[in-house]
């Protein structure tokens, strides 16, 4: 028997429709993996991802903890810093059906990895094909999409809004702060061109900024929202409420600059309460996890991620959603240093929300001084 905790990310409690999908889709895995072990039996247990930690910590305490943690990248750092998992061997087979970014967005300063990447949710746009025709493919298409009347969706939350960063060149300067150097004259401009566009955004009529990304989706979903940014995680439950009038795409690009989408990562952790076997027993599913074969048919079988293992090749002409989600995967790789360097749980990204982004998009603080603000709290020891 081996004992799975799931983190599932749910801004508020976990939801029933949510855990149901969840389900579903581990099932897939599990099913094929028992062909190989059918002595092997998996027993899921569901928690909201930001209480996992304290769930880990009351079974620990009690000797019952899991023996595989599924959850995402951030939370994996936080639980390995804690010593709630066990840092992931580096096998030279794991290692070469991984991808170093990938691999460097779960590895601590000691070199210790958190988690084997599994999947990765890929930040998309959204839209309602009733009220939408296409989606903009610019930052600046965008807004025009908005002014003629188009209801648009944005989070507030910082990492929902990084790929707007992105779309003006300012990757590489929040990257230089957050490894506390000075962003370069030009970085500093760039990063002043971001808060202006989003203080431009937010003075839409009809531009709307939400304080989840579950709000934008039920927004989306209703049809009080046209286009959202979404992440390709929800595209399932998006397909339910707007069936064939659901669109998919990249998100916008700016003039000279790529966006830069933060795409979730998903990793299987290994707990500390397990005996020989069932340690055994989980490296042998997380190897066959991460195998090409396995992660192109889990791939294909969902059109929900994309598989972490860089060998996998995916076929995006038989798919829209599939050839956006690897649009997303390649707008993605300049912001693959700044995810390493901040975490979710980053106290840094913290004041970055409250003392910057927020007073950013209800107009109290202008841009100059916003981006002096923000490379000061970046710059600060962790």
């Amino acid at each position: 028997m081996l004992y799975v905790a799931v983190g599932v990310q749910d801004e508020n409690n976990l939801s029933s429709e949510n855990a149901a999908l969840f389900r579903q889709r581990f099932s897939l895995l599990i099913r094929d993996f028992r062909r190989l072990h059918p002595n092997v039996l998996v027993q899921l247990s569901l928690y909201p991802e930001g209480q996992l930690r304290r769930h880990l910590q009351i079974r620990d305490r009690a000797g019952l903890g899991p023996d595989l943690v599924f959850t995402g990248g951030d939370s994996a750092n936080s639980l390995l810093e804690a010593g709630l998992v066990d840092p992931m061997p580096e096998t030279p087979e794991l290692r070469q059906n991984s991808s170093p970014e990938l691999l460097n967005r779960v590895r601590n300063r000691r070199g210790q990895v958190a988690g084997q990447p599994l999947i990765l949710f890929p930040q998309l746009a959204c839209y309602d094909k009733r009220q939408l025709q296409a989606p903009p493919t610019s930052l600046s298409g965008l807004l025009e999409t908005s002014a003629a009347g188009v209801p648009v969706g944005l989070a507030m939350e910082t990492r929902q809004l990084v790929w707007t960063a992105g779309a003006f060149g300012a990757i590489p300067g929040l990257t230089a702060a957050a490894l506390g150097r000075q962003p370069t004259p030009l970085e500093r401009a760039q990063i002043r061109s971001w808060f202006t566009w989003l203080q431009a955004a937010s003075d839409q009529q009809r531009v709307t900024f939400m304080p989840s990304q579950t709000d934008l989706r039920h927004s989306l979903g209703r049809g009080s929202l046209a286009w959202v940014s979404c992440s390709s995680g929800e595209l399932d439950l998006l397909r339910r409420k707007l069936g064939p009038h659901l669109g998919v795409s990249p998100l916008p690009n700016g003039t000279a600059h790529a966006s830069s989408p933060v795409n979730r990562l998903r990793v299987l952790a290994l707990g500390r309460n397990s005996s020989a076997a069932q340690r055994a027993m989980s490296l042998d599913l997380i190897r066959f996890s991460v195998g090409p074969l396995v992660q192109r048919g889990f791939t294909l079988d969902t059109l929900s991620f994309l598989p972490a293992n860089p060998h996998v090749s995916i076929p995006v002409q038989s798919s829209s959603v599939l050839a956006a989600m690897v649009q997303a995967r390649q707008q993605a790789r300049g912001a693959e240093q700044l995810l390493a360097d901040v975490h979710q749980d980053d106290m840094r990204l913290r004041e970055v929300e409250t003392e910057v982004m927020t007073p950013v998009l209800f107009g109290l603080l202008e841009p100059d001084l916003a981006t002096e603000r923000l490379i000061a709290i970046l710059r600060r020891p962790q």
